[in-house]
């Protein structure tokens, strides 16, 4: 056999290699939307604390409103998926409570606070509110996500009536929940990009 008929099959032996290997190696991206809930955001413990009081197992729906077509489905989903964080009923095993929605996105400005916010901390930007919290990835973080064109990565957490109703309104404890909520989406987003501060 003719040896430059052996060098493309080698080759392509080579390159199919290369390429399983960078899709099976672990990254911080892979290892925590494995692991955790909302494409890797909360894990379960975290994703439990702003409920309404009355039990139930925590049920997470990860939803994509329009998920046809194949350039939705090659992209990173986080841009696209809003996540809803329910509560399982005890009585009906088919129905749930929603309690909070988690979502990212990316835009040049943030809206501003509501009067009863308060700033998040933590070196970043954003703020904790009663009913909707908001808060700023750290600035490294559009060129990571493949999102250059905007300032600014924003996660936005509201909060289902539900909760704020289960929990006899007690914004105080509903606040200091958000905030480790939305803490800790912010964190492992910045894990799963390496864009932390």
């Amino acid at each position: 056999m003719n040896k430059k008929y052996l060098a493309l099959p080698a080759v392509l032996v080579v390159a199919a290699a290369v390429v399983t290997t960078i899709n099976l190696w672990p990254t911080e991206l892979k290892k925590l939307r494995e692991q955790n809930l909302c494409l890797g955001m909360l894990t379960e413990r975290t994703a439990g604390l702003l409920q309404d009081g009355k039990g139930g197992d925590v049920m997470v729906d990860e939803f994509v409103p329009n998920s046809a077509g194949s350039a939705a489905k090659s992209a990173d989903p986080v841009f696209a998926t809003t996540c809803f964080v329910n509560r399982g009923n005890t009585d009906d095993k088919s129905s749930m409570r929603l309690q909070y929605t988690l979502d990212v996105t990316s835009t040049n400005t943030l809206n501003d606070p509501p009067n009863d916010a308060t700033p998040i901390g933590n070196g970043l930007t954003g703020w904790i509110g009663q009913r909707q919290s908001e808060v700023q990835l750290p600035d490294g973080c559009a060129k990571e996500m493949k999102r250059p064109d905007a300032q600014h990565i924003g996660v936005t957490l509201k909060i289902s009536p539900v909760a704020i109703a289960g929990r006899d309104w007690d914004y105080a404890s509903l606040m200091k929940d958000s905030h480790t909520v939305i803490l800790e989406a912010v964190e492992n987003l910045t894990k799963q990009y390496g864009c932390a501060v």
